[in-house]
C-alpha cells in the first residue's frame, strides 16, 4: 500500500510525505509469516504503519485464556496508544499473520512540531488525532455489545452492525477471533450460529460468509425481544 493512501498520510502530497519520514526517522522493516514483531515487556518507542500484509494482536490473562485478538490489515497502525500513553512495556503480543512490511516512526515526532512549524508535521499530527478518535469510537461500540444481553444477543447484534442491512456478511476475521471479540468461545459460538442457522435466520456460506435470511427476527434478537 502506498503511504498517500493511508489514513495517517491523508491530505499530504509526495514532498510532504518525504519530509515526514526524513523528520520522523522512519524505517521499513520486513517480517516472515509468524515471527514475532512486538513482545510483552518491548518498550514501546516507535508508531508502527502496516503496508503490506496482516498481524495479529494478541492478550492473554493470567489462564492462559485469550482476552483479545484482533487482526491488523495494510493501512492500519498498532502500538499507538502505548506511544501516547507513554507505557513502560507493552502487555501484549504482534506478530505476523503474513508477510509484512511496516514502516516504524519514532515517537518523539509526535510530541512536538519543528521550529519551522511545517504544515506537514501539522496534517500527520491532525490525521493521528483523527485515527485515535475513531479507534476511541469503535472501542465504545465494543463495550456496548460487549454489555447489551447474553451472547444469542451479543451475536445477532454484531452482525447487525456488520452487514448494516446487507443481506450477505462477509467476517472480517476467523472464527476464533470473532469468539473472543465477542467474549465466549469458539464452540460456544458455533451452538449460536448454528441456532440461528436451524431457526431460518441466517445461512452460514463457507468459513466467513453469513447470509441473512430474516432480517427483522435479527434485529429482534438484537435488540433483546
Amino acid at each position: 500500500m502506498e503511504l498517500k493512501n493511508t489514513i495517517l498520510f491523508q491530505n499530504l502530497d509526495e514532498q510532504e510525505i518525504e519530509r515526514v519520514l526524513h523528520c520522523s526517522h522512519a524505517k521499513t522493516v520486513c517480517y516472515e509469516k509468524n515471527q514475532s514483531i512486538v513482545l510483552p515487556d518491548d518498550t514501546p518507542h516507535v508508531l508502527y504503519l502496516i503496508l503490506e500484509g496482516k498481524v495479529m494482536i494478541e492478550q492473554y490473562n493470567y489462564m492462559g485464556k485469550p482476552m483479545n485478538l484482533e487482526y491488523r490489515a495494510a493501512g492500519e497502525l498498532f502500538g499507538e496508544s502505548d506511544l501516547f500513553l507513554k507505557t513502560e512495556r507493552f502487555d501484549y503480543s504482534v506478530r505476523a499473520s503474513s508477510f509484512c512490511r511496516i514502516l516504524t516512526a519514532k515517537r518523539s515526532f509526535f510530541y512536538r512540531t519543528c521550529e519551522n512549524s511545517c504544515e506537514h508535521h501539522s496534517k500527520l499530527i491532525f490525521n493521528m488525532l483523527h485515527i485515535l478518535a475513531n479507534e476511541n469510537k469503535q472501542k465504545q461500540q465494543r463495550l456496548e455489545l460487549l454489555t447489551c444481553g447474553d451472547l444469542n444477543q451479543r451475536t445477532a447484534q454484531y452482525l447487525c452492525e456488520t452487514g448494516k442491512g446487507s443481506d450477505l456478511i462477509t467476517l472480517p476475521m476467523d472464527r476464533n477471533t470473532l469468539a473472543a471479540y465477542l467474549n465466549t468461545t469458539r464452540p460456544s459460538l458455533s451452538r449460536v450460529l448454528s441456532s440461528m442457522q436451524d431457526e431460518g435466520i441466517i445461512k452460514i456460506d463457507g468459513r466467513k460468509k453469513i447470509r441473512i435470511l430474516d432480517q427483522e427476527n435479527l434485529l429482534a434478537i438484537a435488540d433483546g425481544i
